[in-house]
């Protein structure tokens, strides 16, 4: 996915929702801080889809989203992308405070996504060796900081027991 693209599913969203503000989460949020991660032979050139997520939540609204815009229907047969709509039961996961560190999608009114260290924390909790490939990705070219990232991964509200998992994954990324 590229920044012309994530503009125009925003776009196509709102038309649907009548202007319904956005908040861009997944690795396509990148596109907002980092556009050129989209060109060439950057890592979301083969990412097909980007996590929508109504602001503020309306099911109705994600449902709808879902119907037009979701994998196999005929938006993305057309355009070759889609949105995967997010419930609002993602969020409970997100660091503390993420809401005011959105950043603006250029060029998408009513359009924000989650600030990098904040969707690197995020991956390194979920864990997945794709999300992990992506944080070390980002972080060997200079996108992102480790400190901050840690900060990020502290405010998140987590049992215990999962934080040495977290631990872990971050030592293998940024000190490897």
């Amino acid at each position: 996915m590229n920044l012309s693209a994530l503009q125009h599913l925003i776009r196509a969203a709102q038309a649907l929702a009548e202007n319904q503000p956005v908040i861009v989460l997944g690795s396509s949020s990148l596109l907002a801080s980092f556009p050129e991660l989209g060109k060439d032979q950057g890592p979301l050139t083969t990412t097909f889809d980007a996590d929508l997520y109504p602001d503020p939540f309306d099911e109705l609204v994600a449902m709808m989203w879902h119907e037009a815009l979701g994998e196999n229907r005929s938006y993305y047969l057309r355009h070759g992308y889609h949105a995967d709509i997010m419930r609002d039961s993602i969020v409970d996961t997100f660091p503390s405070g993420w809401r005011e560190r959105l950043v603006p999608v250029p060029g998408a009114d009513k359009a924000h996504a989650l600030e990098p260290h904040d969707l690197c924390a995020i991956k390194i909790l979920v864990g997945r060796p794709k999300d992990l490939s992506l944080v070390k990705f980002l972080s060997d070219a200079g996108l992102i900081h480790a400190e901050k990232v840690r900060e990020r991964m502290a405010l998140i509200d987590l049992p215990v027991e999962l934080r040495p998992r977290m631990d872990a994954a971050f030592r293998l990324i940024f000190e490897a």
